[in-house]
């Protein structure tokens, strides 16, 4: 006897059954596809994307470090060479598959847009990935908690490593969760060849086979990717700086602490996972909360805040963000919609730096605008000072800043001083990027045009001569 099919899930059933998924896949996707023109910046501008297009033109190499690719130094003279590329990629010695994958995009087309569509693949692992891990916590919405993040919604615009770690790391846990072992084991491994510290990964596998009380040799599997990495390349990447003492230890713990937990209203997250502790199921949220812990440690140790007072340091909001998000979603257990209060910070200006939110975004968007009376001023005769950030920007089309390479200006860096800024010549000031203001401090100066772009500006600067402070507000 044949039985007959099963019957279709209605709509209404579909809704129910995978709605959150929907959500989070297509919010994320709608928020790439609405920002293709957000302009590269930071990181990805100096390091990420440039090593992706040695990979476009070089193919499949373990490292790409020590040259520049070619379209890159066409842009570029001896005047307006960013110092930070004037040796060529450093070798930081990550794995090169994202490296790999973008350059399957670039290839094609060396532009913004080609950067974001390729970020549109982990972004969507993102939503969905963290949309099915609240569910399996313990509210089918809360997973979106992360979409309200202001440091995730900047990731996704920022083509770095970070961004396809962050994609792995909810379908490594929702593998753990469900038992799922073999699926475990090669995304652990995925994810430490991603980017080194998908090896923390160890940690929610290990207290899974404790659960289970079984000997899970699949638990390791991040470990045993890293060991891989590590012996097919010959070293790992090395840690910004590790501490020398244990009150400067706890300083940088409560500082990644405040950054992970606290910040751009995560305390409401963190009060509704203390009053909700007990709605979220056992097992998954001690598992998230051990990969939380570990991340939290880690970056504290690895030196994260380890130089504490300079501006650098102060940037590397990412390195959070799998700790951040799963606390996020954790938190959210009970009551969902307390997350939309991060949204408040999304475009605002963060003493951690332009990946705390878009406001890095912005500030390129803001250049784009100053571009065309600094390429005016510069044709005109006028000296003209750019920061190496802004610089970067300015002389590669692909950034997506300009259309074509401005290339009579001046760069300065954390190394100039105000002698070295002519009277009369013109200073450019972003809000981010080289101290700018200390140069500035050392010159009297007169507003003479200024852009902005959400909270973001750039600000021109006529130089009327050397002085221990400038005149006017200050704007740092």
């Amino acid at each position: 006897m044949i039985e007959k099919d099963a019957p279709k899930r209605t709509l209404r059933q579909h809704w129910d059954q995978d709605g959150h998924l929907w959500v989070g896949g297509v919010l994320a996707a709608l928020w790439v596809l609405f920002q293709l023109d957000a302009p590269i910046v930071e990181d990805s501008l100096f390091w990420w994307i440039p090593k992706a297009l040695l990979a476009a033109e070089m193919g499949p190499q373990l490292a790409y470090a020590h040259t520049m690719p070619s379209i890159i130094t066409e842009g570029l003279n001896a005047q307006t060479v960013p110092p930070q590329w004037s040796g060529g990629l450093p070798d930081y010695g990550h794995p090169p598959l994202w490296y790999w994958f973008l350059a399957v995009f670039l290839r094609i087309s060396a532009t913004v847009t080609a950067i974001h569509l390729a970020c549109l693949v982990p972004a969507i692992m993102v939503g969905v990935g963290f949309a099915a891990l609240g569910a399996q916590i313990g509210h089918r919405w809360s997973g979106l908690a992360v979409l309200c993040l202001p440091p995730v919604l900047a990731q996704l615009l920022r083509p770095e490593l970070d961004l396809p770690l962050l994609a792995v790391v909810p379908w490594a846990m929702l593998a753990l969760i469900q038992g799922q072992w073999g699926r475990f084991a090669f995304l652990g491994a995925l994810a430490a060849w991603i980017k080194e510290p998908g090896v923390l990964l160890v940690v929610p596998a290990v207290v899974k086979a404790y659960q289970e009380r079984k000997v899970r040799l699949e638990a390791l599997s991040p470990l045993l990717g890293l060991g891989v990495w590590a012996l097919v390349y010959g070293r790992l990447a090395s840690p910004e700086r590790t501490p020398t003492e244990w009150m400067g230890w706890l300083q940088d713990l409560w500082d990644c602490t405040r950054i992970m937990a606290l910040e751009q209203g995560r305390f409401v997250l963190l009060l509704g996972l203390i009053l909700g502790w007990n709605r979220a199921r056992a097992r998954p949220r001690d598992l998230c909360l051990s990969l939380v812990l570990i991340w939290l440690f880690f970056f504290s140790w690895i030196g994260f805040l380890g130089g504490r007072g300079t501006a650098e340091t102060l940037t590397h909001v990412r390195y959070f963000l799998p700790g951040m998000a799963l606390l996020a979603v954790v938190s959210a257990a009970r009551w969902p919609w307390l997350a939309a209060v991060g949204l408040v910070w999304i475009q605002s200006r963060s003493p951690y730096g332009p990946e705390a939110s878009t406001f890095g975004v912005d500030m390129a968007r803001a250049e784009t605008k100053a571009a065309p009376w600094i390429e005016a001023q510069s044709i005109s005769g006028r000296t003209v000072w750019v920061g190496s950030y802004t610089a970067a920007g300015l002389t590669q089309p692909w950034a997506g800043i300009i259309d074509e390479p401005l290339t009579q200006f001046r760069v300065y860096d954390a190394h100039t001083t105000a002698s070295d800024i002519q009277v009369g010549a013109l200073f450019i000031e972003s809000a981010y990027g080289e101290p700018a203001a200390f140069i500035k401090n050392g010159l009297e100066v007169e507003e003479v045009s200024r852009w902005e772009s959400g909270e973001a500006w750039v600000i021109a600067w006529q130089v009327l001569d050397h002085g221990q402070f400038g005149v006017g507000e200050p704007h740092d």
